[in-house]
């Protein structure tokens, strides 16, 4: 995998140079003397090339270098107030982020020295702002998830929510990235979102901003009274043949059993670890059943999926499916073998809803249809593409999607995400978390 991604990263860096200083090359030939550009040069150094792509289709960027210097020498401002000019470095911004935009994908984007460098820190665990994943639906921005104990959290946002508008801004045809910059900001500050709930009228909620520390893991044990299933009393024939008689059609009895609820809520660096050390503590609990909640985790790495799921299914079991490129090259990811539960697999529930996306839809699917675990829950997210994090230069990155992912069957995730096992219907609840009353139901059957 690692192979696969060094490549894709020089394949895709080496066409960037060529599209900058190979422009330049084209334009240079066919300008007047005086339309030529001087002042922008591949400072870089990357190797250079008119050719870009496998079809060897070439591309003139001399409309592109015309315009440029037509404005450089004729455009005045609109406005009569100010004379301030545009800096040369945000208009090849601003250049890059049209060229990323034409591609019509809201997961691939161009980031800027302060959104690159929050994008890497939100990754490792902690960042300023108000706490919750935004995503892309119907052409409009939701919100994914609200991170536990976060202002978001707080003031009320959940996983569905659609954002109309911020701090006054509207939000239609607007990027996800350039959502973020909206919202993010300094701890201690405001910011005022327009959310239209699915059951309440659009309203404007008031978030004072803070220090994020994002949490991998949490675990609680509950208990319960359960029933103890009647099980069903072997009679024999005269002939010997044996005959298992109708179990009783009431219980027996009730127990208080424990379920350990484990919370894990992103899939970043620190979550591998994290999680193993949530399995150590249900296996030394003694509770019979592990309930695994991924509500509202918006994912992270895959890597970090795969490490997880290997805790579960035995080496070589297929995790998850990656079709990249144009060719739809198959790339299978499997199972380390890791398993801790070789002898005695504990029943699992996995909790699951819209705001369960991305990794989190990789590792609910791949125990899902292993038979490992059962999914309750509602249809999560359906974000089953791959983004990958390319350092254009020290402080520029693109986040740019390079494949999709596919559940062990071939099933894509991205089609609407997975579905559960067992539905559950928050609108009709009669509990405070009919999530977890389900689980414990289906748990507690499976005696």
């Amino acid at each position: 995998m690692n192979g696969n991604k060094a490549s894709l990263l020089g394949v895709f860096v080496v066409a960037l140079g060529a599209v900058f200083v190979g422009g330049i090359y084209v334009g240079q030939n066919q300008l007047a003397e005086s339309e030529k550009v001087l002042t922008l040069d591949n400072i870089q150094g990357d190797v250079l090339t008119a050719q870009i792509g496998s079809t060897g289709e070439k591309f003139d960027f001399t409309p592109y270098w015309r315009v440029w210097n037509t404005l450089e020498r004729k455009f005045i401002p609109f406005g009569t107030s100010t004379a301030e000019e545009i800096p040369a470095e945000d208009r090849v911004y601003r250049s890059i982020e049209g060229l990323v935009a034409s591609y019509n994908d809201p997961y691939t984007v161009f980031m800027r020295p302060q959104v690159s460098e929050d994008f890497k820190i939100a990754t490792k665990g902690s960042l300023e702002g108000i706490g919750a994943v935004i995503g892309e639906r119907d052409g409009g921005l939701v919100v994914v998830g609200p991170l536990a104990g976060s202002p978001a959290e707080s003031a009320g946002l959940v996983s569905g929510d659609k954002i109309l508008k911020i701090d006054g801004v509207e939000t239609g045809g607007m990027l996800v990235d350039d959502a973020v910059k909206l919202i993010r900001g300094e701890g201690g500050t405001q910011v005022v979102l327009s959310i239209q709930s699915e059951v309440q009228e659009p309203r404007d909620v008031s978030i004072v901003r803070g220090t994020i520390e994002i949490p991998s893991t949490a675990h609680t044990v509950i208990e319960r009274e359960v029933p103890v299933i009647a099980v069903a009393s072997t009679i024999a024939t005269s002939d010997g043949t044996p005959v298992s008689s109708e179990p009783s059609l009431e219980p027996i009895e009730t127990e208080v059993q424990d379920f350990y609820i484990l919370q894990l809520f992103s899939f970043s660096q620190t979550s591998i670890a994290s999680f193993e050390r949530e399995l150590m503590s249900f296996v030394e609990s003694g509770a019979p059943s592990l309930i695994l909640d991924l509500r509202g985790n918006p994912g992270g790495y895959i890597e970090s999926a795969i490490q997880i799921a290997s805790w579960f299914l035995p080496e070589g079991a297929v995790v998850v499916r990656e079709y990249s490129g144009p060719e739809k090259k198959e790339i299978v990811h499997t199972s380390h073998g890791r398993m801790l539960f070789k002898e005695s697999v504990p029943r699992i529930a996995i909790l699951v809803d819209q705001g369960s996306a991305s990794a989190s839809e990789i590792l609910a699917g791949a125990l899902q249809e292993h038979g490992v675990a059962t999914l309750i829950g509602t249809n999560t997210f359906g974000k089953g593409s791959v983004q990958e994090l390319v350092s254009i230069t020290d402080e520029l990155s693109l986040k740019v999607t390079v494949a999709r992912w596919y559940t062990p069957d071939g099933v894509s995730i991205s089609n609407g995400g997975l579905t559960p096992d067992i539905r559950v219907d928050p609108n009709s609840a009669t509990s405070s978390d009919p999530w977890v009353d389900a689980a414990v139901d289906f748990l507690a059957s499976q005696q």
